[in-house]
């Protein structure tokens, strides 16, 4: 498996995803299990789902990894088909192999609109791009030592540890203020090595202040999902859970240069969100 260091998360093709999301989308998982904790499997779950129906949900690996054993309790209650191999010489992975195989019928059979390659290691760029050349909608997902070049071929890529981080940690915090009395809050732990450069947060906020400067001089407010589209094109690293946010409003609303404003959508259930320059 290879390792290297790249940016974050990579954004979708606008109008391509607009043109996925207004249809009921098929998604196929494949995981490489040789790769990736199972500790994520529920947060991998939880975020394909969100670009559709869940149709194929398929784990790879050799019946020998110890990485791939941990997923064996997890595998029956997240839904996950097992796809394990033997493997007949070391340095080189069968269910690499199986997956890439897998893909690529499962391209062909036309059952697919979401392909969500779960996996740190650059082997699958190549796959990634076969994909989104035919126009299916890829996502990635792996560690801070995946591969720019995995990254880049993705239309967008999570950075699995760092956004589980600060769920956890989010959690965590939800949980002492329901306990109450919890004086000290723990500051949040740097991880001890990282292969990824994660911009800076005051860097992403200077960031969006000249995207508004260079896009939006004449208009007073403008919507956040323009900004946030832009933004992900600028800096392919941001995505705001990588912060301890949990979305992008909240990183903006710590801003002192910018202002988030909430108002009624025409339905007069839902709210639009718009940001400006203070």
């Amino acid at each position: 498996m290879n390792s290297g260091g790249w940016n974050g998360i990579i954004p979708v093709s606008n109008v391509r995803e607009e043109n996925i999301m207004e249809k009921q989308c098929q998604v196929a998982i494949l995981i490489d299990g040789d790769n990736v904790s199972a500790k994520y499997a529920g947060f991998i779950k939880q975020e394909a789902s969100s670009y559709g129906n869940i149709k194929f949900f398929r784990l790879y690996g050799s019946i020998s990894s110890p990485t791939v054993k941990a997923w064996y309790s997890v595998m029956p209650t997240q839904g996950i088909n097992p796809v394990l191999q033997i493997s007949y010489a070391n340095g080189k992975s069968i269910a690499d192999q199986a997956l890439t195989i897998d893909a690529m019928d499962l391209l062909y059979s036309g059952e697919i609109d979401v392909f969500c390659i779960v996996s740190s290691d650059s082997d699958f760029t190549k796959l990634a791009y076969r994909l989104k050349e035919t126009g299916k909608l890829v996502i990635g997902m792996g560690e801070q030592k995946t591969k720019e070049s995995l990254a880049n071929a993705c239309d967008k890529f999570m950075i699995l540890d760092l956004i589980y981080k600060s769920e956890e940690e989010i959690e965590d915090k939800a949980d002492e203020e329901v306990e109450q009395k919890k004086r000290v809050d723990e500051p949040v732990k740097e991880d001890e090595e990282t292969t990824i450069s994660v911009p800076q947060k005051e860097d992403v906020l200077n960031d969006i202040v000249d995207l508004l400067d260079t896009y939006f001089a004449d208009e007073k407010r403008v919507h956040l999902s323009k900004i946030g589209k832009l933004l992900a094109n600028k800096l392919p690293g941001f995505d705001a859970r990588n912060y301890g946010y949990k979305n992008m409003r909240q990183f903006l609303s710590e801003s002192s240069e910018l202002d988030v404003i909430d108002e009624k959508a025409p339905d007069g259930i839902h709210n639009i969100t718009y940001i400006e320059k203070k």
